[in-house]
């Protein structure tokens, strides 16, 4: 789904349209680096990816290679908490849908657990079809989304909240092929938002 809806520049823009500044960065579920290039035009930040799988990190590892601020590793959420780590700026970029939803709320009080007091996080996720999606729409899903935990922006709100999380916003994003401009094949839902003592 990523290569025939939006491609890497549809989901690069969601996930720095949030950004303004933010120091440290944290990409949750990295891969091989494909969202992570969108940060490389902010030099002053640290940047840090992390995955469970070793192989992708390995290519992100070798795609980076000689960018200083710019770190991947296997160390998981809890370590890199345990370890004092902080960050301005955490993202899930697209990932919770590969997760039932007992891993994704771990996963995400562990990384409210790694945001610095006054940090943001930064989720996108594809929702789920609508009743009122077209053929068209439903098509582009049945072939190309491999997620099986895709949810509707209710879940996804309720899944962050009962997390920990205090969210700012929730909005819907359309994406088109990327080749053309229409028609929309998938509807990403994009939410900001932090720690509950934190006044927006």
């Amino acid at each position: 789904m990523q290569r025939i809806i939006g491609g890497n520049a549809s989901k690069q823009a969601l996930a720095t349209e949030y950004y303004c500044g933010q120091q440290r960065v944290l990409e949750i579920g990295c891969s091989v680096g494909n969202i992570s290039e969108a940060f490389l035009r902010f030099p002053e930040i640290a940047f840090t990816g992390i995955d469970i799988d070793e192989k992708v990190l390995a290519v992100a590892q070798r795609r980076f290679k000689g960018v200083g601020n710019f770190r991947f590793s296997l160390r998981s959420l809890q370590e890199l908490s345990r370890a004092g780590e902080s960050f301005d700026y955490v993202l899930f970029a697209g990932i919770l849908h590969h997760v039932d939803d007992e891993t994704a709320e771990l996963l995400l009080h562990d990384a409210l657990n790694c945001t610095a007091t006054n940090g943001i996080i930064v989720i996108y996720e594809p929702e789920a079809v609508r009743d009122n999606d077209g053929w068209f729409f439903r098509l582009f899903y049945a072939l190309f989304e491999q997620g099986a935990y895709l949810r509707s922006s209710e879940a996804l709100e309720a899944l962050v909240t009962h997390a920990g999380i205090k969210i700012r916003r929730i909005e819907d994003r359309m994406v088109s092929p990327g080749i053309v401009t229409t028609p929309y094949v998938a509807r990403f839902n994009l939410l900001l938002g932090g720690h509950a003592q934190e006044k927006w």
